[in-house]
């Protein structure tokens, strides 16, 4: 409790936030220590007559009776108690009386009991043997109680012979064959967890097709077999004999080596699952009990490591097995259950019983610095200091709404989270998780009502590397080519997006509309999400405080956001004044289904550090000519603003969140030194506007159609790419725009194996190989598109993706939407097209022959094509070839087992070239 204390004594500024915002004076917590030290007492001993000493003369003894009656309970081994938030109570003079919150947990045996009170305090001259100003308790409620914590212990006075013993999950079986068992019990004697030690061996044979195919990358067989020394198992006490064979456990007497060795495995795996951190109130572990569909085992394999296998019943993908210690999925994927009621194109919203509508941020950043000892090593970022207060208007849209799991970096503490229609509310953290649970009380409003959380957080956060850092070094062997040296020096910048958790936000991404007013040193510069204010702009910008050397920047959102960034750099003052690019008319009316304002105009900015400021004429010129190109592709712009931020960077890649980019410019290399980024599937060497292209593609494809779950992100990056390579042509030419397709369906084809498209980021994981990510869902997804733009003919194609636009414009995306939109443009059934190229890793075994015979005119070609195994609809090229230089090209729809295609010859044939163009994914023998 003191180094606690002593915590929130040094953060008084910021929970006083709340206060100031009401008109009173700012009040420390420490006010009240005297009164939180005697309710923590009272808790230790369940003491009401102790309680009661504590009340106000004019309070209401009875009540007071009735709450510490429940609140107060008997056989208490440990109580701690703290003030977390105190603000005035409305009705009363300024100073008059103050509304605290207290948080109080309790200790019985193993059990815990987590309280949330709200105490109406009032000073109290007159009050029997009250001391001059001594805080006294004028009204009570309990907000909040979290029953059923546990802090786990094994017993003991038991040991187990677990010869013979089994654990069962979904398609997983570990059998032991010699060795013991410890369990760890709740406060009603309920087996919760089991410690195995001895040999044992695990089989997990996943059911659907494509986790067989990772298994198979692991292990060369779709059954993974490990032998196991060691295992940690977790599960409700109601479900323990389903898990477990309880008949198997035979009683045997307690040997102190095994016990040792039992509490060893206990520590290490017990704190990882279901923990909460109450580090402030307890210097034990605890945590939640596993809810009756939940299940893990954490299992030591000499191969493998340690591997853990759970079903978690609240994901839409149950059913996991993954390596510990990397965080590496093996399998990832519904339960049987799962797959018969809820479908493949499931989102992430599932389940989620609110919508967060809106966001306002005040958050101030202190920067610190970047170090990197060379350029094999990763860079060590210092990140910023964070003080941060996000207001948060929220929507009910499930019934039975108890709690809500906001997403915020474990970095960051949080000081309170409080509602203006609730009140002060319980929360806590997650152990190991960016997650902050916040309970609700009883009586929450229903479906449709809405409400608001405010919550107050302070820390030091690293900020992340670029989510599209495109040439990785395992991307392209840096190792074997020696030292590389940068030449001049970087500006520092810190990037804060959807992989930092800087600010509260739901447990998924979900499209909001914000303000943020972002604070910096006087010397840095923001670009964040949102339309900036016209104040930002301004070369003498106000101190966020009179004589604080800070800039506040304000950013709105009015155009909805999947989630919402910022990036902080010495941008340098210099820049050009924004453009406003203007589009072409649209060839037709605006869909009535788009949600949010539709823009002809979109106002560019381009910003820079000092080093590249010279470059931003240039790039003024080729973002102008993307975005216009862009929108004549879909009819719209979706943000009215754009910034392209230019950062240094080592490497090259970019990053996109809604309203601007980041994209890196690589330092120049110091004489001597050599890169070479051709080996890796995204850099295309005659193509230098890529990287912009793709990311300036981002704002359509993944920004204002978002997508619904990790599964979907190809409709982000496949899109982008198809897009990066229509810009090539209409830039550069057919000519580029064939290499282009050539390289990525080089690429497609080289790793196809790896597994389906549908897998998402997951691809190369088993193999840690980041090119196979960026082979198969940018690559083989831009092809797919292709394929499926020579089946249908350019203007059902672009049809389609206005269609699927403007239906799915701020929403969450699946492959059965953009299905759906092309299937009613065109009148045709497109299942079994992305059955195939998405859903499956399989590449079509086609083999090519062809004749010429006597045709109604004179001579025909017939072009036959013959599948075998798996039959595909792929359009293939086929170039007839006559003496001289004459030639003519026909693409083939290659469907069925048997097509043949007859072609009138224009004149003597002199060869037939398949597929010369390299635009269909397939090797014709």
């Amino acid at each position: 409790m003191i180094r606690f204390r002593a915590c929130m004594g040094a953060l008084a500024a910021v929970l006083s936030l709340a206060t100031a915002d009401a008109g009173a004076q700012p009040l420390s917590l420490a006010e009240f220590d005297p009164l939180i030290a005697r309710l923590e007492a009272a808790a230790r001993t369940a003491d009401i007559e102790a309680y009661l000493g504590l009340l106000a003369e004019d309070a209401d003894r009875m009540a007071a009776r009735a709450f510490a009656a429940d609140a107060l309970r008997r056989d208490v081994r440990e109580a701690a108690a703290r003030a977390r938030f105190v603000r005035p109570i409305d009705d009363l003079p300024e100073g008059g009386g103050y509304e605290l919150t207290v948080e109080v947990f309790t200790e019985r045996g193993v059990a815990g009991r987590l309280q949330t009170w709200s105490i109406d305090v009032v000073r109290d001259e007159d009050a029997p043997n009250a001391s001059a100003g001594e805080w006294r308790i004028a009204g009570q409620e309990r907000v909040d109680v979290v029953d059923g914590l546990l802090n786990l212990v094994l017993n003991p006075g038991v040991a187990y012979d677990a010869a013979n013993l089994t654990i069962a999950g979904e398609d997983m079986l570990l059998r032991m064959t010699r060795g013991t068992a410890f369990v760890a019990e709740t406060g009603r004697g309920g087996i919760t967890g089991i410690v195995l030690q001895g040999d044992g061996v695990l089989a997990f044979s996943p059911a659907p097709e494509a986790e067989r195919g990772q298994v198979r990358l692991l292990t060369g067989r779709e059954t993974l077999e490990a032998e196991v020394s060691a295992a940690f198992v977790r599960v409700n006490p109601a479900t323990f004999a389903s898990r477990v064979s309880t008949t198997a456990l035979v009683p045997r007497a307690v040997e102190r080596d095994d016990l040792e060795s039992a509490r060893e495995v206990f520590d290490e795996f017990a704190p990882l699952s279901f923990g909460i951190d109450l580090g402030d109130l307890s210097d034990k572990a605890w945590s939640l009990t596993p809810g009756g569909g939940d299940f893990i085992a954490d299992m030591r394999t000499e191969r493998y490591g340690t591997l853990t296998f759970a079903q978690s019943a609240n994901q839409p993908e149950d059913v996991s097995l993954y390596e510990r210690e990397t965080q590496r999925i093996i399998a990832l994927y519904p339960s049987a259950r799962k797959r018969a009621t809820q479908g493949r194109y499931f989102s992430e919203d599932d389940g989620v019983a609110y919508d967060i509508l809106d966001y306002q941020i005040a958050a101030s950043f202190q920067p610190g610095g970047v170090e990197r000892e060379s350029l094999r090593s990763r860079p060590r970022l210092r990140g910023c200091f964070i003080i941060g207060r996000a207001r948060l208007a929220v929507r009910v849209t499930g019934s039975n709404l108890t709690s809500m799991t906001l997403r915020l970096a474990e970095d960051l503490d949080v000081h309170s989270v409080v509602s203006r229609e609730l009140g002060p509310l319980l929360f806590f953290r997650m152990r190991g998780r960016d997650n902050v649970v916040v309970s609700l009380p009883s009586g929450v409003p229903p479906v449709g009502a809405e409400f608001t959380l405010e919550v107050e957080y302070s820390g030091l956060l690293q900020a992340q590397e670029l989510q599209e850092n495109w040439l990785g070094r395992r991307g392209f062997g840096l190792d074997a080519v020696g030292a590389v040296t940068p030449f001049g020096v970087a500006a520092r910048r810190y990037i804060y997006s959807s992989a930092t958790h800087w600010y509260p936000r739901g447990s998924t991404s979900d499209y909001a509309t914000a303000t943020m007013d972002l604070t910096v040193p006087f010397d840095y510069g923001v670009v964040a999400s949102g339309e900036p204010a016209e104040s930002n702009a301004s070369d003498s910008l106000p101190p966020a405080e009179p004589g604080a050397e800070t800039r506040r920047f304000r950013y709105v959102t009015l155009q909805p956001a999947r989630y919402l960034s910022c990036v902080i750099s010495r941008f340098s003052p210099d820049e050009a004044d924004p453009r406003l690019v203007t589009l072409e008319p649209r060839a037709e009316a605006a869909d009535p289904a788009r949600r949010g304002v539709s823009y002809d105009s979109v106002s560019l900015t381009v910003t820079s550090t000092a080093r590249t400021r010279d470059r931003i004429v240039d790039y003024y010129e080729t973002a102008a000519d993307i975005l216009g190109f862009y929108a004549s592709l879909v009819g719209d712009v979706p943000y009215p603003t754009f910034t392209l931020a230019l950062t240094d960077a080592l490497l090259p890649g970019g990053h996109s969140p809604a309203y601007f980019a980041v994209l890196n410019q690589p330092l120049p290399m110091a004489p001597g030194s050599m890169v070479s980024w051709r080996t890796d599937p995204v850099a295309f060497s005659r193509y230098p506007a890529f990287f912009l292209a793709h990311e300036l593609a981002h704002q359509w494809w993944g920004q204002a159609v978002g997508w619904k779950n990790y599964h979907e992100q190809w409709l982000s990056e496949g899109l982008s790419q198809y897009f990066a390579a229509l810009y090539a042509e209409h830039r550069n030419g057919s000519e580029i725009f064939s290499e282009v397709l050539t390289q990525m369906r080089r690429w497609s084809l080289r790793h196809s194996g790896q597994g389906p498209v549908y897998l998402g980021n997951r691809l190369g994981r088993i193999e840690e190989e980041p090119r196979v990510f960026r082979a198969l869902v940018y690559n083989k997804g831009a092809m797919v598109l292709h394929m499926l733009r020579r089946l249908l003919g350019d203007e059902v194609f672009f049809g389609g993706v206005r269609r699927y636009y403007n239906e799915m414009r701020f929403r969450k995306a699946g492959t059965d939407d953009l299905i759906r939109a092309f299937e009613a443009e065109s009148g045709r059934s497109l299942e079994a097209f992305f059955e195939r190229w998405i859903h499956e890793d399989d590449l079509p075994d086609v083999t090519f022959s062809y004749r010429t015979e006597s045709g109604s005119g004179g001579r025909d070609a017939v072009l036959r094509f013959e599948q075998r195994g798996k039959l595909f609809e792929v359009p293939i090229t086929v170039t007839l070839r006559y003496r001289g230089n004459d030639y003519e090209t026909v693409v083939v729809p290659v469907a069925g087992e048997v097509t043949e295609v007859r072609v009138p010859l224009r004149g003597r044939l002199r060869d037939v070239e398949v597929n010369e163009d390299g635009a269909a994914l397939v090797e014709v023998g």
